[in-house]
């Protein structure tokens, strides 16, 4: 498989996209207003505890408490050394014990009690993030795990010989009383690698325990690295033959990064310098654009629909204009099995999380439902998202649990329409502002025209005055004009126009 990673970056938005085979598979965002905090270690201080939910809140400095389930407690920060399930939960470490009972919270933790967490899980809706008092430092190959002595190995890899042999290797190359985690892209380095990340994971994790305890006013102990080194950290393996960055800083960045973990791959990196969007050229902006739609097609003239939930994402099979040209069952299975490749794209590619529901198009055959649930195994097997996935039932549906940790693209990329209520989308007003300064980075201005007025919806002048009012600046500056911004209650929230000042109306060039 070829793969190839884009990464641009814009004022109001940077973006970046795993492509396998030229087609987009996974997508990253992050603007300036919603920037990604899972991984953050903080010191919190606890602001409530429920032991009906056994649960407690913390507060973190957010505008919202953070979550904190008791099964994501660990004991030893908070209990005695001799208590009994402490040491239970020392020999689950020592791989004797597969469950622990779970310490009822109430017992644990107390109100104004300080204490340590990292976030899993972004704050999504009207819920502040999730949090666990099991803290990790992840880095290309390793993940160090604290307090522990702990070894393990991705679960991608089912050859027991190198689980055993990369086990054996950790724990002659690591020191007591820390653990470590074999990631799926070190599977395959070498000793030295491991040696030289090590040292890295472990410098880190002490210069945060120094700050924990120094600093009293800082409640952010450690933060998780930007978006382009994330982005080269988590997708970076040795199927990309390709990494295409469009701005000099971020280049800079990830060639740095490259240098320090992988020189190796630094003759993959490469600056793009071309007038034509980065996205542009390599035509994938139609694909991500059909990604939030509700109805996806099939090449096979077969089609999905995604429908949402308040619980779960039921995706629907349908034939559509498959008509097939063999026996019937056989243009079932075909459908299907093209369905699940699809599916399992859109999933990584949308972030899908939580539970999904799959209704595959009803095949008499047994021997046809096992092919269409090798697939999906097969295909789900690549997503790196923690994925539990059930057998095909004879309804032909299938149930997937994915591990949901920051909301998805649809909620990122659109607010709930005012008009419908909630039976329809509509750009967002951040996703607008993206879709103007691409326009200006497309449009072949002469210097005469420099000055334009810019007509908006409201809400979406409102967000660029009250919310994000350096962006106008930010557009200018880049795009070397003169904006003059203008409300037109007659607009869609989606839409906007453009003209040169002093000119009519019917000059401009709207877009929607």
């Amino acid at each position: 498989m070829v793969k190839t990673i884009l990464f641009t970056s814009r004022p109001t938005e940077t973006r970046a996209a795993l492509l396998e085979n030229g087609k987009v598979a996974e997508l990253v965002v992050e603007r300036p207003d919603d920037i990604r905090i899972a991984g953050n270690i903080y010191r919190g201080r606890i602001d409530s505890v429920i032991p009906g939910l056994q649960a407690a809140f913390i507060d973190i400095g957010l505008d919202k408490c953070a979550f904190l389930h008791a099964s994501d407690v660990d004991p030893r920060l908070l209990l005695e050394k001799d208590s009994q399930l402490v040491e239970q939960y020392m020999n689950r470490l020592r791989g004797k014990r597969r469950k622990v009972p779970q310490v009822p919270i109430e017992k644990v933790m107390k109100v104004g009690q300080e204490i340590l967490v990292q976030i899993i899980k972004e704050p999504i809706g009207s819920k502040g993030p999730k949090v666990t008092t099991n803290l990790s430092i992840a880095g290309r190959f390793l993940v160090l795990v604290p307090d522990s002595d702990f070894i393990g190995v991705s679960k991608k890899s089912m050859d027991l010989k190198k689980r055993r042999r990369l086990k054996q290797l950790l724990s002659s190359l690591k020191p007591s009383g820390i653990g470590f985690i074999v990631r799926t892209i070190g599977l395959e380095v070498s000793e030295e690698e491991f040696v030289k990340e090590i040292h890295s994971l472990i410098k880190a994790w002490q210069d945060l325990r120094t700050k924990a305890l120094s600093s009293e006013n800082d409640r952010l102990v450690h933060k998780e690295i930007g978006i382009a080194t994330r982005v080269m950290r988590d997708l970076l393996d040795n199927e990309v033959q390709e990494v295409w960055v469009d701005e000099e800083k971020e280049y800079e960045e990830i060639k740095a990064y490259l240098q320090t973990v992988s020189s190796h791959l630094l003759g993959r990196l490469f600056l793009y310098k071309e007038k034509i969007p980065l996205f542009d050229k390599f035509d994938i902006e139609k694909d991500l654009e059909r990604s939030l739609k509700r109805k996806v097609w099939l090449k096979s003239g077969g089609y999905l629909t995604f429908d949402h939930g308040e619980a779960l994402l039921a995706i629907d099979v349908n034939t559509g204009r498959n008509i097939g040209k063999r026996e019937f069952e056989e243009t079932l299975l075909h459908t299907n099995l093209e369905a699940a490749v699809e599916i399992c794209r859109q999933l990584r590619l949308r972030d899908i999380g939580g539970l999904i529901v799959v209704d595959f198009i009803d095949m008499r055959i047994m021997e046809n439902r096992k092919k269409v649930e090798r697939e999906m195994r097969y295909r789900l097997h690549r997503d790196s998202s923690s994925i539990v996935c059930t057998g095909l039932s004879k309804f032909c549906l299938l149930e997937i649990t994915r591990k949901r940790t920051r909301p998805e693209l649809q909620q990122m990329y659109t607010d709930i329409c005012p008009t419908c209520n909630g039976l329809g989308w509509v750009f967002s007003p951040a996703t607008v502002t993206a879709r103007i300064d691409r326009w200006l980075k497309r449009a072949d201005l002469r210097p005469e025209d420099r000055k334009l007025t810019l007509a908006v919806h409201p809400s979406v002048a409102k967000y660029l005055q009250e919310k994000n009012r350096d962006v106008m600046q930010k557009l200018e500056e880049v795009h070397h004009v003169k904006l003059h911004l203008m409300e037109d209650e007659n607009f869609d929230q989606d839409e906007y126009e453009f003209y040169p000042q002093g000119k009519h109306r019917d000059y401009g060039d709207v877009g929607a």
